[in-house]
């Protein structure tokens, strides 16, 4: 039976330019009919879609209905994908080299992201890296990212037992503890280290830029 790691993806793989704080404007604007009055200070690190867009909902006093957010979800997606292709999401050191070589090495690879599925997949696909996934679980299913991640070990290849979740935020250790896996927190996302360590990673790093070190870290939780 191989290993399976899961891997969050804003923050963690890679980041998208920002290209998001305009998109949940459009989209929430198409789909609930009012415009948000405060992107700006729209919160997106360690959160899931359905949560943020439930959040603006609530806080225009305006119900979200399955379908107002069916209908955001599917212009989010658009939009996301738009914007990506003229603007490639940015990478963080390493990412590329390391995947590979987890792949090489016959683990597993998922994802579990706040992310819709789409927009997940777009990201992925934009940055080169859609082929190194083979599951996932997704923010449009659930708004709750330890939920999330229960889903995405459910869909681990028959052959692979999942005991690692990589992310780059106290949620995505809360997500692993909660689902009795290894916690990674790589700080290259919006929070330090320090505060990676005390949320209780397993361990922590500041990059994957040193591939060999990376896997040879990884490889000796698993």
């Amino acid at each position: 039976m191989r290993s399976g790691i899961l891997f969050d993806i804003d923050g963690t793989l890679l980041y998208a330019r920002g290209i998001g704080r305009t998109a949940f404007g459009n989209a929430f604007l198409a789909a609930y009919g009012v415009p948000y009055p405060d992107i700006a200070g729209l919160c997106f690190v360690g959160a899931t879609d359905s949560n943020v867009v439930r959040n603006m909902a609530a806080a225009c006093g305006i119900p979200s209905t399955t379908a107002r957010e069916e209908h955001f979800f599917l212009r989010l997606a658009h939009d996301i994908d738009a914007a990506l292709a003229q603007n490639k999401p940015h990478l963080y050191p390493g990412i590329p080299e390391l995947v590979a070589r987890l792949g090489q090495r016959g683990h597993a690879l998922g994802i579990i992201t706040g992310n819709v599925r789409a927009t997940a997949w777009s990201k992925l696909r934009h940055a080169g890296l859609d082929h190194a996934f083979t599951f996932g679980a997704y923010g449009d299913e659930h708004h709750d990212r330890t939920a999330i991640a229960s889903l995405a070990l459910a869909r681990a290849p028959a052959d692979a037992t999942v005991n690692m979740l990589i992310g780059d935020t106290p949620l995505d250790v809360q997500a692993a503890k909660a689902n009795g896996l290894i916690a990674v927190a790589v700080a290259t996302g919006w929070i330090s280290a320090d505060e990676l360590a005390a949320a209780g990673a397993d361990l922590v790093l500041p990059d994957f830029s040193n591939t060999d070190d990376s896997v040879t870290r990884l490889e000796a939780l698993l």
